[in-house]
């Protein structure tokens, strides 16, 4: 499968001015990045005490709210043959590489608790909606399943409503019909003997339980035929013991006039309320995906902000830049060259933890957080 496309999102402090900070990054990395200028707003700080404490919240939420946005993009992709979504038109990494705070649906003035509140909101409403969904979605795929099984495979386990006729079922106080699948190579055998396989007794005699020449072929398919054999009612149980000792599959069936008809019109509304519900959830995934997709990319935002402040210190003054390395190959060098680049800002006693895959058990001179974007495969 197409690997994910993988971004840092990084920050350094303004120590000259913020385009300095870019223009030196973009010679330091050359040609082993596509570097992007990230715009953060100023955002309301408040007590240090409040930042360290959501600090701390971010990366969880984070990982939260990115699960969200990929289980919605797993179901776009299921219905586009594993095509990438797109957002407004154009490839989902734009949303990241082209970042413009949106003021009016978040505006600055609020906390930065509440802010991220609002970005959990829309994603918790949309987990919810994508379960609720899901859930009536599957339900009406599974019946259909179900209900399509029934007409598919041999005479011996499909359903055989569309084979018996009125005429072939007899049903009095004292006869029954009982429907057998035959294999072919079984059937001679089968003719010559069913006739003997049941009797009963009653207070003066013992009779045969199998109407003679009752046997009568309904239907054929390439491995079995359908017979249907007409017996005295309390000779049926030792019938069908019977029939199955000569391993014959015996066909429960009761017979209701329109029963045929009726299972194909359940059939096709099944059809059209799976492919109606699946439609739907299409139109909410691509809305979804798109809300939740630019909810998730404020929250690297403020993640950026917040650690950079408590990194850097106030006034808030560095510049957040986006990196995707040009191969995954290249990651190893770049970081070192980035190391070259902000190595000053570590305090002594800082050191380098090579023991995680996630950035969040790596320590960097220079906040760093990973960005994941999965527009080139499912996971």
């Amino acid at each position: 499968a197409p690997v994910a496309m993988h971004f840092w999102l990084l920050s350094a402090p303004a120590e000259g001015s913020k385009d300095a900070v870019f223009s030196k990054l973009q010679s330091t990395l050359g040609d082993l990045s596509t570097n992007y200028k990230m715009k953060i707003p100023d955002l309301k700080v408040g007590t240090l005490d409040s930042l360290m404490t959501l600090a701390e919240d971010l990366e969880r939420i984070d990982r939260n709210v990115e699960s969200v946005v990929h289980r919605i993009e797993k179901e776009l992709r299921e219905f586009s043959d594993g095509t990438a979504p797109t957002i407004d038109g154009g490839p989902v990494e734009r949303v990241l590489t082209s970042f413009d705070w949106d003021q009016a649906q978040f505006p600055v003035k609020y906390s930065l608790s509440d802010i991220v509140g609002m970005f959990q909101d829309i994603v918790a409403r949309a987990d919810e909606e994508l379960k609720s969904k899901l859930m009536d979605y599957n339900q009406l795929k599974s019946a259909l399943a179900q209900a399509e099984r029934k007409t598919q495979g041999g005479l011996n386990t499909r359903s055989i409503v569309d084979y018996v006729k009125k005429e072939h079922v007899v049903s009095t106080e004292k006869f029954s019909t009982v429907f057998l699948a035959v294999p072919k190579f079984a059937v001679t055998e089968f003719l010559n003997q069913y006739e003997s396989w049941s009797e009963f007794s009653t207070d003066k005699e013992k009779l045969n339980g199998v109407v003679p020449r009752s046997a009568l072929k309904v239907e054929e398919d390439q491995d079995y035929e359908l017979y249907r054999v007409v017996v005295f009612r309390n000779a049926e149980d030792d019938f069908k013991g019977k029939a199955r000792e000569n391993r014959l599959t015996v066909r429960d069936f009761s017979f209701a006039e329109g029963q045929a008809v009726a299972d194909k019109e359940e059939r096709g509304k099944l059809k059209a309320d799976t492919d109606k519900s699946g439609q739907q959830l299409q139109r909410w995934a691509k809305t979804s995906y798109t809300e939740t997709f630019r909810a998730w990319v404020h929250l690297k935002a403020v993640r950026i902000f917040v650690e950079s402040v408590l990194r850097y210190g106030l006034p808030a003054n560095f510049q957040a830049v986006l990196v995707k390395p040009v191969r995954s190959g290249n990651e190893t060098r770049l970081r070192q060259l980035l190391k070259q680049l902000y190595g000053h800002l570590a305090s002594s006693d800082a050191t380098e933890d090579k023991g995680g895959d996630e950035s969040s058990q790596k320590w960097y001179p220079y906040v760093s957080i990973d960005v994941k974007v999965f527009s080139a495969s499912s996971d």
